[in-house]
């Protein structure tokens, strides 16, 4: 069975009203292994189907001590009177009567004044040294670098994802219904379906694109207008700052992934400056630039994060930089003035 019998009504989404059949008849006095496997297909065939059929479980949820309240069924048609052969068991009927209920709320036929449209919010950090991987409720994986603080807010308008600190690689579900944004301090992100970083770098945020197509926005309010700064396209990378954008080639490959998913830190002619704070996500010992002079400095290689030895003994090398560590055991580079 592909997927169960679905009440049919005119103008609903065929994907809301699959998920609340499914919903329905895993609950019935006489699902078999064979409906909850054929569910499971269903469920993880496309990142819609799972994202609906959470909508539902919430939906349900909400109910609280009204689920089971009559007033539900009466929303409903009354079905033409049956044989007694066919006649179908009263639970199967009741259960038959909610379903139809939940795929018109959920259509936007016919409205609960017991169900308004909810916002689901949740906070997500990592610590120093931690990176984290989640499945938001649309489908969406975001992963979080080390360090890292997110906000996530989902409502039926759109679906917003703060960062408030650190970065995250998104790989976004499809839903052209709500559109997909990532705020920061420095401005906001734009995508349908898409594959990107942002890191947040005090008032600034780096962007770049893997796959697919953002629009970048100046301005840290997500619900007024901004300022529309540019498009990507992948292999790009921006940087937003002070209302402006600033873009550079990132030759990052189609389908490929930031390399501190697996613990690598990449540098390609990077400010010393940022080159260490990229340390500091992984070390609990600091890395101090005591040289103001430092800071015009330029890193290129690739390094492991938790190695900081290994990242100063290479400035040492090739730039002959001098370290010492201070009483609390951090890491202090070059000679204060």
């Amino acid at each position: 069975m592909s997927r169960p019998d679905t009440p049919a009504h005119d103008g609903g989404n065929p994907v809301e009203q699959q998920a609340t059949a499914w919903f329905v008849r895993l609950r019935a006095d006489d699902t078999s292994e064979r409906d909850r496997q054929a569910w499971q297909r269903w469920l993880h065939a496309d990142p819609l189907h799972q994202a609906a059929y959470g909508r539902i479980e919430a939906l349900w949820s909400s109910l609280g001590e009204f689920a089971t309240a009559p007033e539900l069924a009466v929303r409903v048609p009354r079905p033409r009177p049956r044989a007694a052969a066919h006649r179908v068991p009263r639970r199967r009927r009741w259960l038959g009567a909610a379903a139809a209920a939940l795929v018109l709320a959920c259509a936007g036929g016919m409205a609960f004044v017991l169900l308004p449209p909810r916002a689901v919010e949740s906070s997500y950090r990592t610590a120093i040294g931690e990176r984290r991987s989640l499945q938001l409720e649309d489908g969406t994986r975001v992963d979080l670098d080390a360090d890292t603080r997110v906000q996530v807010r989902y409502d039926p308008r759109g679906r917003l994802v703060r960062l408030d600190g650190g970065r995250a690689f998104f790989r976004v579900a499809r839903d052209s219904e709500r559109p997909f944004v990532v705020q920061t301090a420095a401005g906001s992100v734009r995508a349908l379906g898409t594959q990107f970083e942002v890191s947040q770098l005090g008032q600034a945020a780096d962007v770049t694109l893997y796959e697919g197509s953002v629009e970048l926005r100046g301005g840290n309010d997500a619900t007024r207008p901004a300022t529309r700064l540019g498009v990507l396209v992948p292999g790009q990378r921006a940087r937003m700052a002070a209302q402006r954008l600033q873009v550079t080639d990132a030759a990052v490959a189609a389908g490929s992934a930031p390399g501190w998913l697996s613990g690598r830190l990449v540098f390609n002619d990077t400010p010393l400056p940022e080159a260490v704070a990229e340390f500091g996500r992984y070390s609990f010992k600091p890395v101090l630039l005591a040289d103001p002079g430092l800071a015009s400095y330029r890193v290129s290689g690739v390094f492991r994060g938790e190695d900081v030895d290994g990242f100063i003994q290479a400035l040492g090398e090739v730039y002959g930089i001098p370290e010492h560590h201070t009483a609390n055991g951090s890491h202090v580079l070059g000679k204060a003035r």
